[in-house]
């Protein structure tokens, strides 16, 4: 096998209309197959035709990498900010910590490095924002800051969901215009330039899917760093996800171990909130709601096809009895709720434990807060949550961690054998 054939050159990079960049990409017969082919490119809504050639390659990188790295390929490029190569040098160490059952190698190749000086002293900050749970929590923490919000689209929306991606930009900059908060929107095909359903199949036992496991930590941070460079963003803060005791535990593509050692000129990312529990992020914005007075509408599905929260799968019924735990009507967060969605919670939470344990946990938070908080438990839910606080959640624990366990010993080529007749 020739070696140019485990090779990935970045052909081009170039800024089109002083907003959008745009990258093309020559791959190697034998890593062709994990892409998709298409062009990649990311538009801001602010100027980055001054940025350099260091910077402007970042987003790209910052998506490729890891795909190349679990590949095995080798990565050529002309120009890289220094600071953001010794970045990537440190996830590729990180990535192979978080999953040893992996080899996350290659090199990349760069035919200089600079070093990138901001045109003004980097003195704002940014926090990635998508109205959820996790983004609120990080601006209630930070709002004395006054942070840049980010949204991108591209990401949890894709780019082809006009409608649904309209309305969020506009429940975002509404809510950004009443705190007092300018709000940064971004897109870009960062999801569409991987063959994902390839990478997933061959990794995804691995990594819990490409882009929750590898994808969306790294790659998110890295599209902002021409607009962090233009716009004079010192520190910017990623949300975190996962619940304190599983922070460490349990990998993931936005973890300390990734995020935290991202840097690139003027600009150092943080992973921001993970000493918080999310129900812990869920009881600041209840506060926060009987302190405004006003309603919040807080974004969580990914799976209604239509804007808004469809109130009946798993995510949403979760954070629908996060906010009674707290005392607050769903109601004044976005949710409309009926009997019919405790119905559905207590027909379907006992099959979906066993198979998530970041679900596990997240439930079990919930079912103890609510315990805590039991004289806000409405009458009319008082059977519900009688059932709910009974609900042995530990025990689907153990029988998720014997059925890992067996699921461990299965050789990764037999693995991947059953799962075409699966």
């Amino acid at each position: 096998m020739g070696q140019e054939e485990k090779q990935i050159h970045i052909d081009k990079v170039v800024v089109e209309g002083n907003n959008t960049i745009r990258c093309s990409v020559k791959y190697g017969s034998k890593v062709s197959s994990f892409f998709s082919g298409e062009d990649f490119f990311v538009e801001y809504d602010k100027d980055i035709s001054k940025v350099p050639p260091g910077i402007l390659v970042i987003p790209l990188l910052a998506n490729l990498c890891p795909v190349a790295w679990v590949a095995g390929a080798d990565v050529y490029v002309e120009q890289l900010d220094r600071q953001f190569y010794d970045s990537l040098r440190k996830a590729q160490r990180s990535f192979n910590i978080l999953y040893p059952r992996l080899k996350f190698t290659g090199d990349i190749h760069v035919g200089g490095l600079s070093e990138d000086i901001p045109p003004t002293e980097p003195s704002r900050c940014a926090a990635f924002f998508s109205g959820g749970v996790d983004s609120l929590g990080t601006f209630l923490q930070r709002k004395e800051e006054n942070p840049y919000f980010i949204t991108v689209w591209g990401a949890d929306i894709r780019i082809d969901q006009a409608d649904i991606w309209g309305e969020v930009k506009r429940d975002n900059e509404a809510f950004g215009i009443a705190n007092g908060i300018e709000s940064l929107f971004v897109k870009s095909n960062l999801r569409k330039i991987i063959n994902n359903e390839k990478i997933s199949f061959k990794y995804g036992r691995f990594t819990n899917g490409w882009w929750p496991g590898v994808q969306h930590g790294i790659g998110l941070v890295g599209l902002i760093a021409p607009l962090a460079y233009a716009l004079g963003i010192k520190n910017l803060y990623v949300p975190s996800a996962l619940p304190p005791k599983m922070a460490l535990s349990t990998p993931d593509g936005s973890n300390t171990l990734i995020n935290n050692h991202v840097e690139w000129a003027g600009t150092k990312v943080n992973l921001d909130g993970e000493e918080f529990s999310r129900q812990d992020k869920v009881a600041l914005i209840a506060e926060y709601i009987r302190t405004t007075g006003g309603p919040l509408k807080v974004r969580v599905c990914w799976s209604n096809k239509e804007s808004g929260n469809c109130g009946r799968c798993e995510k949403c019924l979760r954070t629908i009895a996060a906010f009674l735990a707290e005392g607050i009507d769903p109601a004044k967060v976005g949710f409309t709720i009926s009997q019919t969605t405790f119905d559905l919670i207590r027909q379907k939470l006992p099959g979906w434990l066993p198979f998530n344990s970041l679900k596990m946990e997240y439930w079990d938070e919930i079912r103890v807060r609510s315990m805590k908080n039991n004289q806000l438990i409405p009458p009319e839910l008082r059977s519900f949550f009688d059932w709910f606080q009974c609900l042995d959640i530990p025990s689907y624990i153990k029988k998720r961690s014997l059925r890992k366990a067996v699921i461990n010993l299965i050789p990764h080529p037999l693995y991947l054998y059953m799962k075409k007749w699966i």
